[in-house]
C-alpha cells in the first residue's frame, strides 16, 4: 500500500509550482510560471526559451486525488509526464504495491514508454493530491528527443534510477538469502522427531517378523512418511533456493514417471488446505497418457499452486476439476475452477507479473509455475477463462525421448 509517511523521503528544496500558484490568477499568469518552474527542472533547463514556453502551452494539466491510479502497469500509453506538485508512488503489482520509488515535484515519469513504445513496466499511484503536466508523443518527439543536451538528461536520471534499482535488488536478495538460510537451520530439530517416530513405528510394527502390528500402526506410518516427504521436499527447496542466490550452478533432474500417482498424492495432500476443505477435485484421465519426463517436486509445486488458486474462488460445496489428457508429444494437464473468471484488467499480466487478487497473496505462485513449466521443462503453461464461468489452466510436459 501507498506510504504515509513516503512525503518525507522527498528533498524539501524541491520545487512546487503549488506553492506559488494561486487558482484565482488568471491563465496567462499561470502559465508564466508553469514556464519559470519547467526552467528549474534539469531536463527543459537545457532547452530554448521558445521550446519550454512551446511545451508549457501545448501540455495539458492532470489533477489526481490521493490514491488515484496515474497508469498501470502493462498499459501501453504513450505520454510522459512532469510532477508540479505532490508525491507519486512508482510500483509493482496492483493488491500487494511493491514500492520501486516515490516522485516529487519537479521530476517527470513515464518517458520509458515514449523512448521504447514498451508497456508501462510499473504503475504510478497519487501519495497526496497531485497536479501534474502531461507531454504527449508529438511534443516529445519533436522537441526533447531531437534536442542531445536533454537526452543527456535524461540518461542521467535513468542511470540513477537503474543504479537505486539494483542497489534494492541486491539487498533484497540479501535479504532473502538470510532467511532462507535460517529457514534451513529451523528444520534441524525435525530430526530428533524423525528418530523418535521411527522408534515408534517399529515399536508399533514389532521388532520381530513374527510379531502382530499394533492397531493403528498403519495410520501412524502413513503420518511419518509424510512428514519425512514434507521436510525432505522442504529442504530440497532450501537448498535450490541457496545455490540460485549464490549462482552455484546445480544438476535439475528429471526421470521418465507417472503422472496418476502424482497428480493423486497432491490431493490427498491438499485435503486439509483451508481454500478446499468441503470442495471435492476430481480427476478425469483422458485415454491412457504416457509416462511424462519431468521433476517430481516442481510438477508437485505447479499442481499445488493451481489447486490453490482454484480453491480460493469454488464455493464451498463446489468442484474442481483436474483434466489430464494425451497431446502427440507432450501430456497437457489441466486445472479448472467454476469461479467468477479473471478479471480483464489483468489478463494481460498474468504469468508475466507478480500479481495477485487474494488478499493474502503476493502473485509468486504463477511465476513460480511459469518457470519451472518453460524454463525447467520446455513446457508451456497458459490459461482459458471468462467472465462468470471460471478459469482453466493449462500446463504442457513432454514425454522421456
Amino acid at each position: 500500500m501507498p506510504d504515509d509517511n513516503a512525503e518525507d523521503m522527498k528533498a524539501d528544496d524541491a520545487p512546487e509550482l503549488a506553492k506559488d500558484l494561486d487558482i484565482n490568477e488568471s491563465s496567462e499568469k499561470i502559465d508564466l510560471l508553469k514556464r519559470e518552474f519547467l526552467r528549474k527542472i534539469n531536463l527543459f533547463g537545457v532547452l530554448p526559451s521558445n521550446i519550454v514556453d512551446l511545451i508549457a502551452q501545448n501540455s495539458r494539466d492532470v489533477y489526481l486525488k490521493k490514491d488515484q491510479v496515474l497508469f498501470k502497469e502493462g498499459y501501453l500509453e504513450k505520454k510522459m509526464f512532469i510532477i508540479l506538485s505532490g508525491c507519486i508512488l512508482i510500483c509493482k503489482g496492483i493488491t500487494a504495491k511493491k514500492r520501486i520509488a516515490v516522485l516529487g515535484a519537479g521530476e517527470y515519469l513515464g518517458e520509458m514508454a515514449l523512448i521504447d513504445s514498451q508497456p508501462r513496466s510499473a504503475s504510478a499511484v497519487a501519495l497526496t493530491e497531485v497536479l501534474l503536466m502531461e507531454i504527449s508523443e508529438k511534443l516529445f518527439k519533436e522537441h526533447i528527443a531531437t534536442n542531445p543536451d536533454a537526452l543527456m538528461e535524461m540518461m542521467k536520471v535513468s542511470t540513477l534510477r537503474i543504479r537505486n534499482d539494483l542497489d534494492m535488488m541486491a539487498n533484497d536478495m540479501q535479504k532473502i538469502s538470510n532467511f532462507t538460510n535460517d529457514m534451513k537451520n529451523c528444520l534441524i530439530p525435525l530430526g530428533i522427531a524423525e528418530i523418535l517416530l521411527t522408534d515408534i513405528c517399529n515399536s508399533l510394527r514389532g521388532t520381530e517378523e513374527y510379531h502382530k502390528a499394533r492397531s493403528g500402526w498403519e495410520k501412524v506410518k502413513k503420518s511419518f512418511d509424510t512428514m519425512l516427504s514434507v521436510k525432505n521436499n522442504v529442504v530440497t527447496l532450501v537448498d535450490q533456493s541457496l545455490a540460485c542466490v549464490k549462482k552455484a550452478k546445480t544438476e535439475y533432474h528429471r526421470a521418465e514417471l507417472d503422472f496418476l500417482p502424482l497428480i493423486e498424492e497432491t490431493v490427498e495432500e491438499l485435503a486439509c488446505h483451508k481454500v478446499l476443505k468441503g470442495k471435492s477435485i476430481k480427476i478425469h484421465i483422458d485415454g491412457n497418457p504416457r509416462k511424462g519426463f519431468f521433476n517430481y517436486l516442481d510438477i508437485k509445486r505447479v499442481l499445488q499452486n493451481l489447486i490453490i488458486n482454484a480453491g480460493y474462488v469454488t464455493k464451498m460445496d463446489g468442484q474442481i476439476d483436474i483434466h489430464v489428457k494425451e497431446q502427440g508429444e507432450t501430456t497437457l494437464i489441466s486445472v479448472k475452477d467454476y469461479g467468477k473468471g479473471i478479471p480483464e484488467d489483468i489478463k494481460s499480466l498474468l504469468l508475466k507479473e507478480c500479481i495477485s487478487t487474494k488478499e493474502d497473496g503476493y502473485g509468486f505462485g504463477l511465476m513460480s509455475c511459469r518457470e519451472i513449466i518453460e524454463d525447467h521443462h520446455q513446457g508451456k503453461i497458459y490459461f482459458d477463462s471468462e467472465e462468470g464461468k471460471g478459469a482453466e489452466f493449462h500446463f504442457t510436459i513432454g514425454h522421456a525421448k
